[in-house]
């Protein structure tokens, strides 16, 4: 297959950062897809996507071990996340390529600084103010998300759980782990259906991301909460800087 050696690289990368990040890998994989490897934008947005369940399922084995996912919450945002994720998918037909890799790029800045800014204080449970209507309306916005943006939801919903909804940052990245999982199922068989999702290529993903995410995932547990949100959200503003260039620069 051409361009072999740079969809391992590219799926090792989108690996360790589902584990160690939480966010199901898509975040830096659609770039990478597109400048590295050269897909198209519609290719490089949605072929990453399938990828996100094997990867996050894998990263979720070491967080699940030791009991750090809060189920309440999980199944809380799926109920909202989930048809959300749908419509957001359908809309992706009638956007330009552009447009799309621009709202990647702006989602990247998003949870850069969500999560640069974030309080250092969190609580071990949700708030008391988290009422059911504030967990729809902000899961069913990440789910609208990453089916718009074929990202599995995982960039968005971390900087919502431990943001907007006081969950510590290890709690929310293995949440956001099984979610990932979870809301890429509709959003695949949308863009499959679509046409936008390179099977070889992703294949390609999957194997070389399911062992690298488990490895972020055994880092992550090493980590401090905060400085793992430094880094974090450091990374993101660096790598999104040189997407949005390369990309204003390309079109």
């Amino acid at each position: 297959m051409q361009h072999l050696l740079p969809l391992v690289a590219v799926g090792a990368i989108t690996g360790l950062c589902s584990g160690l990040f939480g966010i199901g890998g898509a975040l830096i994989g659609t770039p990478l897809l597109r400048m590295v490897v050269g897909m198209a934008p519609l290719l490089s947005l949605a072929t990453p996507l399938p990828v996100s369940i094997p990867s996050a399922l894998s990263g979720t084995i070491a967080y699940w071990r030791r009991g750090m996912v809060e189920r309440s919450l999980t199944l809380q945002t799926l109920r909202a996340a989930l048809p959300m994720t749908l419509v957001g998918s359908v809309l992706t037909h009638w956007t330009s390529g552009t447009v799309l890799m621009v709202a990647t790029a702006c989602a990247v800045f998003y949870v850069a600084i969500a999560m640069l800014r974030r309080p250092p204080q969190t609580n071990n449970a949700l708030a008391a103010s988290n009422s059911p209507l504030r967990i729809t309306l902000a899961t069913g916005f990440a789910g609208f998300i990453a089916g718009f943006l074929a990202i599995g939801g995982g960039m968005v919903l971390v900087p919502v759980f431990v943001r907007w909804l006081g969950v510590p940052i290890h709690r929310a990245l293995a949440t956001s782990l099984v979610c990932v999982a979870a809301l890429a199922v509709p959003g695949t068989i949308v863009h499959g259906v679509l046409g936008h999702i390179d099977w070889q290529a992703a294949a390609v993903l999957a194997v070389a991301s399911i062992p690298a995410s488990q490895l972020g995932a055994r880092l992550a547990l090493r980590f401090p909460s905060r400085p793992l949100e430094i880094v974090y959200g450091g990374l993101l503003v660096l790598f999104g800087v040189w997407f949005l260039v390369r990309t204003l620069v390309a079109s």
